[in-house]
């Protein structure tokens, strides 16, 4: 397979609960060219951050996504 070069001016590399902040935060700024790599296609625990600590709760909470997020959670098995 032929690979492909990206170019970008910000890349986060593990998108977790930090990484994925991260990028919402900087996307927020006007983050052009903004890149975010998982290295799983799915979401199983052992491949993403276990836990969202509270600070990044806080955050989510400051942002208005709280809410929104923890209804999709909600809903999900």
């Amino acid at each position: 397979m032929a690979k492909t070069a990206l170019q970008t001016t910000c890349c986060i590399v593990g998108a977790g609960p930090a990484g994925i902040m991260l990028g919402y935060l900087l996307a927020r700024k006007g983050g052009g060219g903004l890149r975010c790599w998982k290295k799983h296609q799915d979401f199983f625990r052992d491949f993403r951050g276990d836990t969202v600590h509270p600070s990044t709760l806080e955050v989510m909470h400051e942002l208005g996504l709280f809410a929104r997020i923890f209804a999709v959670c909600r809903t999900r098995n």
